[in-house]
């Protein structure tokens, strides 16, 4: 029945959930607050999911100053090693004929981007308004997204169109062939450009080296350290953002499993396609990424206010409504749109009497709405610092 605890629940509803975690869990782009269960019961947001959270917390953990804390410390060994992981799958992948391991790196580059444009924006996005900017410069960091989005997701269709070539390539026509060469594509692997180059022998297409396999695996098994040791940390610091860090670092290795499996399996069963088959869903899973990261930027960018549903848009509204009750119980919200502009919020709010106070309506005065905007604004300004402007209208 509805009113059972979970743990109650028939095995039916206990497998669905299960499936659905698991489905989450091997999904490397879910966003996190619904990996590790919404800390306010709503899991509503969503963006860019490589993006930390760039919060007070986050420029404190990423700034050098302070690596004497161990959770800067471990942030920025995090960083590093997947700047050396990155170098080194890239390197691999051309050296060991591998379109899936390329794939691998590309999408840790990805990650990478996205983090030094965190890195690179969190400081100037934290600027106070002014009157050149008055809605603050958070869209410095949206425009910065969008542009990251679109890398990954041509990169992600280069890396996949490559990848299809060398899989179909035995089995269609010149004709096709052709046609096919005249896409603007530069192809990673060395099988690929042979079939083209040598009027479409098939025969000389290499299988990727084993090597690759073990890279990828190396990759894995760092991965797993880095989630174990920073989650750690993060439960003793009771730090949220590095408990989120540790879940991309377990998360984000879904793509090595692909690469594993596929370069290993083709290498023994000498079958050349199945490492390009890893570098398809590889692919696959970075224009997932690009796509979602380009409209929900896009979105942003031409001032799409979110949903009242959104955590924040509870959590500020709710505010709103305590310190309306604190100034004067009278006045209520008509309308209130909350539009994100990068890590930083910018509102829109109406102001009105309660229906049942109409005669209260006539008797508030030009200099008690004024009070009544300017309070609002200062309690806001306390209570959230990225809140950048308030529009206050009666």
């Amino acid at each position: 029945s509805r009113g059972r605890p979970r743990e109650e629940r028939p095995p039916l509803l206990r497998k669905r959930t299960l499936w659905t975690k698991v489905k989450h869990f091997f999904n490397p782009h879910t966003p996190l607050s619904e990996m590790m269960g919404p800390a306010d019961g709503s899991g509503e947001h969503k963006g860019h999911t490589h993006t930390h959270a760039s919060d007070e917390e986050t420029l404190k953990l990423y700034d050098p100053k302070n690596l004497a804390d161990e959770g800067v410390k471990i942030t920025w060994v995090g960083f590093g090693v997947n700047c050396g992981m990155a170098i080194t799958k890239f390197i691999g992948g051309f050296y060991f004929h591998s379109q899936a391991l390329i794939a691998d790196a590309i999408h840790a580059v990805g990650d990478l981007i996205s983090d030094v444009l965190t890195l690179s924006t969190v400081r100037f996005t934290h600027k106070k308004a002014d009157a050149l900017y008055p809605f603050g410069y958070g869209k410095i960091e949206t425009f910065g997204s969008f542009m990251v989005s679109f890398i990954l997701l041509y990169a992600g269709f280069q890396i996949g169109w490559s990848s299809f070539y060398e899989i179909v390539a035995p089995i269609i026509p010149n004709a096709l062939h052709d046609l096919m060469s005249l896409i603007p594509i530069h192809s990673h692997s060395h099988g690929a450009t042979e079939l083209m180059a040598h009027d479409h022998d098939h025969g000389d297409s290499q299988v990727a080296n084993i090597n690759a396999a073990w890279l990828a695996l190396g990759s894995i098994a760092v991965k797993e350290w880095l989630f174990r040791v920073t989650r750690k940390v993060g439960e003793r610091l009771n730090s949220k953002v590095l408990i989120a860090n540790a879940w991309h670092h377990r998360v984000d290795s879904l793509t090595s499993v692909v690469a594993v499996a596929t370069i290993s399996t083709g290498y023994f069963l000498n079958i050349y396609w199945l490492d390009s088959i890893g570098g398809l869903i590889v692919a696959m899973l970075i224009m997932k990424v690009g796509v979602s990261g380009v409209v929900q930027s896009f979105k942003e960018l031409i001032d799409k206010a979110l949903p009242a549903g959104d955590a924040r848009y509870t959590k500020i509204e709710d505010s709103i409504n305590v310190i309306l009750m604190k100034k004067d119980s009278h006045v209520l919200i008509r309308e209130l749109s909350i539009l994100p502009s990068g890590t930083n919020l910018n509102l829109v709010l109406k102001l009105g009497v309660s229906p049942f106070d109409r005669d209260y309506e006539n008797k508030l005065t030009l200099e008690q709405m004024g009070s009544i905007g300017e309070y609002l604004k200062a309690e806001l300004a306390n209570e959230f610092h990225n809140i950048k402007h308030v529009s206050v209208q009666f």
